[in-house]
This record gives C-alpha cells, sequence and structure tokens, in this order.
C-alpha cells in the first residue's frame, strides 16, 4: 500500500511541475501547452525506462566486454569492470514504466476533454 501512495504522490508530484514549466516558460496558460509538456514529460520517461529495461536485459554486455577486451591494454585488467546489466536496479525501470505511463495516462484525459 505504501508503495502505491508513493506512486501517486510523485504522479501529483509531476504534475504540479509540469504546471510550474508552463507557468515559468509560456506567456498563456492553456490546457493544451498543459498536455504538451505531461506529453514531454510522460515520453521522457517512458523512454528512459525503455532505455534501462534493455540494458538490464543484458542487451549491452556483450558490446561492453568487447569494447574492454580490445581497448585494455592488459589481457586480465577488463575483469574487474562490472557490465552494465548489473548496474541496473529493475525498482527504478518500474519506477519510469510507472510514472512515464501515468503521465501519458493523464495527458490522454485531458487531451479527450480537450477536443
Amino acid at each position: 500500500m505504501r508503495k502505491g501512495t508513493n506512486h501517486f504522490i510523485l504522479i501529483v508530484v509531476h504534475c504540479l511541475v509540469c504546471l510550474l514549466l508552463i507557468i515559468l516558460f509560456t506567456k498563456n496558460v492553456s490546457l493544451l501547452a498543459y498536455i504538451n509538456t505531461t506529453f514531454y514529460m510522460g515520453a521522457l520517461y517512458l523512454i528512459a525506462g525503455l532505455l534501462l529495461y534493455v540494458i538490464s536485459k543484458k542487451f549491452f554486455d556483450i558490446t561492453a566486454f568487447s569494447f574492454r577486451k580490445v581497448f585494455t591494454k592488459w589481457q586480465n585488467s577488463f575483469d574487474e569492470y562490472e557490465l552494465p546489466s548489473n548496474r541496473v536496479n529493475t525498482n527504478w525501470v518500474h519506477f519510469f514504466f510507472i510514472q512515464g505511463g501515468a503521465l501519458l495516462g493523464v495527458m490522454l484525459i485531458l487531451l479527450l476533454l480537450y477536443y
């Protein structure tokens, strides 16, 4: 239950940040500007989540390992580095997916109200 409330609070904070960005950077505050801003933030979160998802599924491990093998001077020095998939925490992947999906959901609801 605590996780759900944390996500809901962060979604509300993100909506307020979108509103603050509109007030600071646009001349007139309109629903269309808010829809555009929530789309940009939601898309940014989903892209970050997708990138972390691809990295966590070991897509770039072979490439990183090969680059380390080619560009190291000593033969055994590439064994001490951690692979990219081991550095990604899956909690962050879920966070970005939930927040980006919620922002895009808010954007779609507002878009239906707008038209």
